[in-house]
């Protein structure tokens, strides 16, 4: 009988939200606050992000400061969903405007996610021309964005979306418009209807399940360290596991503090010998017992 598809294991012990972990490159998160430092993660979070608008999100990992809220999208069963990474960028005078800009631009090229299953959706040619802030809105003036062959309706929303969570993160703004070539436009792409200034869409329906914050891909962390997970789950009930080579080397599930829809998050001590290895967050589905929702970072332990 599968201890993960019944959840059966004994509960992992959980430290408070307030432990730290060491990740790789941080950013603020989407409400303005300090970001975590290397790894990829949600901002700060509320037990209901799932509200159409909201600017609210996870905790961002540890030593995060500095460091920009980035975007990106993650395939969930052939479905682009949003995921976060915190970055630390040039930001020029250091203002709202040039950081949305900073955070935009690395957006829009998918190559930059630190974790190789990461991707965007926008363009190759499209480019940030400039940003301006007025009251509660950030207007994003694009260039190289008016065609883009890749996006279905599904796709070429998430897209948007992925823009519009970039930016309120960022800019702690809850509305977003979208320019091409210096311009406003009544839509992008045949899909997405751009006459009105943006909000986040429902995170229940835009992002993944599931998140790693913390230790972000690519990250080196000491043998005691904190996983942090959020995720909108069935009985606030996620798996994880952690894989040295091909060998699980340790599993378990973990309780966060809301169950879905709305958004819980937790923390859980790790101990490990040093050396490489893929940590890995999932649900389990009640149809086959398969993994779903799956977000992993490959870290290494000194």
């Amino acid at each position: 009988m599968s201890a993960l598809r019944f959840r059966v294991l004994l509960p992992v012990a959980l430290v408070a939200l307030s432990a730290a972990c060491t990740p790789a490159t941080p950013s603020p998160d989407p409400t303005g606050s300090a970001a975590p430092s290397a790894s990829a993660a949600p901002g700060t979070t509320a037990p209901t992000p799932s509200a159409p608008g909201s600017t609210t999100e996870p905790a961002p990992p540890a030593d995060s400061a500095g460091a920009l809220a980035v975007y990106y999208l993650a395939n969930d069963r052939g479905e682009p969903k949003l995921v976060r990474e915190f970055h630390r960028l040039s930001t020029g005078d250091g203002s709202v405007a040039a950081k949305v800009k900073a955070a935009v631009a690395e957006m829009l090229d998918g190559r930059t996610a630190y974790d190789p299953d990461y991707s965007s959706m926008w363009p190759a040619s499209a480019q940030v021309r400039g940003v301006t802030v007025s009251g509660d809105t950030v207007t994003v003036d694009l260039a190289g964005a008016r065609i883009n062959g890749d996006a279905g309706s599904f796709a070429a929303h998430q897209a948007v979306q992925q823009l519009v969570w970039t930016a309120t993160a960022v800019s702690g703004k809850p509305k977003v418009r979208i320019h091409l070539d210096g311009k406003p436009v009544d839509e992008l792409w045949g899909h997405v209807a751009t006459v009105d200034p943006l909000r986040r869409a429902s995170a229940s329906g835009t992002l993944l399940p599931v998140w790693l914050i913390d230790p972000q891909e690519g990250a080196t962390v000491p043998k005691d360290f904190t996983l942090h997970v959020a995720g909108m789950v069935f009985e606030a009930t996620m798996n994880y596991e952690v894989r040295r080579g091909t060998t699980v080397v340790r599993e378990g599930f973990i309780t966060l503090d809301a169950g879905g829809p709305a958004q819980g998050e937790a923390k859980l001590r790790l101990s490990l010998p040093a050396g490489t290895y893929v940590l890995e967050v999932f649900d389990i589905s009640e149809n086959d017992g398969a993994k779903m929702f799956v977000d992993n970072h490959t870290v290494t332990v000194k």
